[in-house]
């Protein structure tokens, strides 16, 4: 597995975990330790994809510090070799 994809798997997992909390929260609202862990995982997930755009690029049309044309940037996929290069 890539690092790409390593990193990719890290974000999607604490943004899973956020959304569960969230759901949890709708039925636990008084819960203080749920919340907190909640902003963690939300924090978290941030950073990461903060992370992920700094050395891959845009994850979707609402990523920050991007250009619009920006996904036009890499090469597409017809113009690398096997070897993985141009």
């Amino acid at each position: 597995m890539s690092e790409q994809e390593k990193l990719m798997r890290r974000i999607n997992a604490y943004r899973f975990a956020t959304w569960e909390l969230h759901i949890f929260l709708d039925t636990h609202p008084g819960d203080c330790k749920a919340a907190k862990q909640q902003e963690e995982y939300r924090r978290m997930a941030e950073e990461l994809t903060a992370q992920y755009e700094a050395a891959y690029g845009p994850m979707n049309q609402n990523s920050s510090d991007t250009s619009r044309w920006a996904w036009i940037s890499n090469p597409w996929p017809w113009d690398v070799n096997k070897g993985g290069n141009k």
